[in-house]
């Protein structure tokens, strides 16, 4: 039962996060020849399943490149929202500060609902990555780790969660809120946590407005502030309350 469960977690991460960048690459490298193409997929895949979250990673950053130099310094769709106008470090901060804000009320309601797991019997548990990350005493791994969740997580997550589905995808055919709901869930379920749904759904509506308003390059810093401030407070769990 649990090699399944680990499995079918493993699909879920590979076909959310590996295949919207795919895809897109698709289209996008659609001029280079079929075999070649073919290799780089099979590489591609091979890769995804091995590694979940770097290769989609590495694809995603060679897209924006792309898309940035054929733009010639204006990366598009991946710096403006609907305020049409380049994103720029004063949207950063501000974003920022809003993340931060939003951890309290989410961190009230996440409490409640803990509580009404345990009430009903529910076993509490912590994300695997998290719970490797507060055990774990190897640097190299920590130093990994670090980077996989403030870094790699938010652009894979916010390219294939909001730019792909909810902006691309959903959007046009059910319109903005459902597409944020729908997609917003999908997150949640992506992360594979009982006791975090309410925080996980509301960062991703969260994320929604903010690509919206600021494109894609707001909605990765709230992921990226979000998970910077989770791994700060772990740290201070880590080394300055042992864990008994």
């Amino acid at each position: 039962m649990v090699q399944g469960t680990e499995l079918l977690k493993l699909l879920l991460i590979v076909i959310v996060i590996g295949l919207p960048p795919f895809l897109v690459a698709l289209k996008t490298f659609r001029e280079v020849n079929p075999i070649i193409l073919g290799i780089m997929s099979i590489i591609y895949w091979a890769g995804t399943l091995y590694t979940q979250q770097v290769v989609p990673f590495i694809l995603i950053m060679i897209l924006i490149i792309k898309e940035y130099k054929n733009r010639k310094g204006d990366s598009g769709e991946f710096t403006r929202g609907q305020e049409n106008k380049p994103y720029g470090i004063k949207d950063f901060f501000k974003i920022a500060l809003f993340t931060l804000l939003l951890r309290f009320p989410l961190g009230i309601v996440n409490f409640v609902f803990m509580i009404i797991l345990q009430n009903f019997g529910v076993n509490i548990q912590q994300q695997e990555v998290v719970d490797i990350f507060v055990s774990s005493n190897e640097l190299l791994l920590n130093i990994f780790l670090f980077v996989l969740i403030v870094f790699m997580a938010p652009i894979n997550e916010e390219f294939s969660m909001r730019h792909w589905l909810f902006h691309k995808v959903l959007t046009p055919k059910t319109g903005k809120i459902i597409a944020a709901i729908l997609s917003s869930a999908l997150f949640t379920l992506l992360h594979y946590n009982v006791v975090g749904i309410p925080t996980f759904f509301g960062l991703g509506l969260f994320a929604c407005y903010i690509y919206h308003k600021r494109g894609f390059w707001g909605a990765i810093t709230v992921h990226f502030i979000f998970n910077l401030s989770t791994v700060f407070l772990l740290m201070l769990t880590k080394f300055l309350i042992p864990l008994a």
